[in-house]
């Protein structure tokens, strides 16, 4: 008898995608201290190179570090030398250039068929700043839709749709928001916890606008499962970070399989073999997190000694904001105040604005983002030594917007803010 079209889940969005003719291993993230050193995991898979099997191939869908980590894919590969990675055809190929530069091989892949298998890789650009694949693999009249980390958007869910012969079997879906609001744009106690609660919720209606146009049999909630660590391991609380078992309570036909390996579904009898019907206990999890509170951030391991005088920020700041305004997507005044010692450096985000400047006081500016950054990270960010992405999603850095209404293209400008 031939075994069908199964599901095994690992960790976060790492899981194992096996046909009857090929196998796929996804996003596998199990490098403590991502984005810079803040991002742990929680339950934490001990020995995963032991754990996970051979795979032919691995498929990683975009560069955030909590589905690329090349320590793991490495040693992963080391391990199985005939696995090959696999990832997606974008327009701008962040991913491949940072694959190419650390030495990771990989394939740039579209469309594979082996066998009865069917396997496609589908970008999911709109804007410059997208940087969001999915996955889809059917066998058959069975199938599983990865989503992993991508927002909804009508072509891009039909493109999948249309790629599947059938009504889709699984849907891997995205039920939470990781990422650094509320918990670095707010400082009062009961105003994180609203704005953490209504985080929560909007991401579960993102997830419902999923799941409605995907209409597959079984969703599985995963992905962008983390906890805070170092110095930031406070914040962990104020997140809002749903637990995937939270998605079970207005969704039927949601699944939430262990951890490790230890769960995993067959489309066939679209019965789990173990599933996590708890969520996480949160004390043990805070006590594990303030276990982490004394790690360093790669910034300070690597610039231990360095002090703000030392460091030439007059010269570096306007030199970025010349960088960031010739990628500039913002049509609107926006600006970005950084704190340098005693002064701020305001950068307009505005495409065609002039250079930015230094100043004792940003409260007659509006809108405006007051940034609270340590200024080892500022000149690792601006040197291109760390990545402005990763310190937004790992937490390194404190805003206060006014007012407090999110503009993404100045957000993305913060991107290209670097000489």
């Amino acid at each position: 008898m031939v075994n069908p079209l199964t599901v095994t889940y690992f960790y976060s969005a790492c899981v194992g995608i096996t046909t009857p003719d090929t196998s796929i291993l996804c996003d596998p993230w199990f490098t403590d201290g991502a984005y810079d050193g803040s991002w742990y995991q929680y339950p934490k898979l001990q020995d995963p190179l032991g754990k996970i099997p051979a795979h032919d191939y691995v498929y990683i869908s975009h560069i955030h570090p909590d589905h690329y980590d090349p320590i793991f894919l490495k040693a992963y590969l080391e391990l199985h030398p005939s696995t090959k990675v696999i990832i997606a055809d974008f327009k701008s190929n962040f991913l491949l250039a940072r694959m190419r530069g650390e030495g990771v091989p990989h394939d740039v892949v579209e469309k594979l068929v082996i066998g009865d298998s069917s396997i496609g890789i589908f970008p999911n650009e709109l804007q410059s700043y997208d940087i969001d694949s999915a996955l889809a693999v059917y066998w058959k009249d069975q199938s599983v839709i990865n989503m992993n980390d991508n927002p909804y958007r009508e072509s891009h869910v039909q493109r999948i749709l249309d790629f599947i012969p059938n009504r889709p079997t699984i849907a891997l879906l995205g039920y939470t928001g990781a990422g650094p609001y509320p918990q670095t744009y707010h400082t009062d106690k009961k105003t994180l916890l609203s704005k953490a609660e209504d985080k929560k919720q909007a991401f579960f209606k993102r997830y419902k606008e999923m799941a409605d146009s995907i209409d597959a049999k079984v969703n599985i909630p995963f992905a962008g499962k983390y906890i805070l660590g170092g110095k930031l391991s406070h914040l962990n609380r104020f997140r809002g970070v749903a637990d995937a078992v939270e998605v079970t309570q207005f969704d039927p036909k949601a699944v939430v399989l262990e951890d490790a390996g230890r769960g995993s579904i067959d489309c066939a009898s679209l019965q789990p073999s173990a599933v996590r019907t708890r969520p996480y206990n949160t004390e043990e999890m805070e006590s594990y997190a303030a276990s982490l509170s004394s790690l360093s951030m790669k910034y300070e391991t690597l610039f231990p000694g360095l002090q703000l005088e030392d460091i030439p920020f007059r010269r570096l700041l306007p030199k970025a904001h010349q960088t960031a305004q010739r990628r500039s997507e913002c049509e609107e005044d926006c600006y970005m105040c950084l704190r340098v010692g005693k002064e701020w450096f305001v950068s307009n985000a505005r495409k065609g604005s002039d250079h930015g400047r230094f100043t004792n006081t940003v409260e007659d500016l509006v809108p405006r983002s007051e940034i609270t950054i340590d200024p080892r990270y500022l000149y690792g960010l601006i040197t291109m030594i760390f990545h402005w992405n990763n310190a937004e999603v790992g937490s390194h850095y404190m805003v206060k917007r006014v007012p407090d209404i999110l503009s993404r293209p100045a957000q993305a400008f913060l991107n290209y803010f670097h000489v």
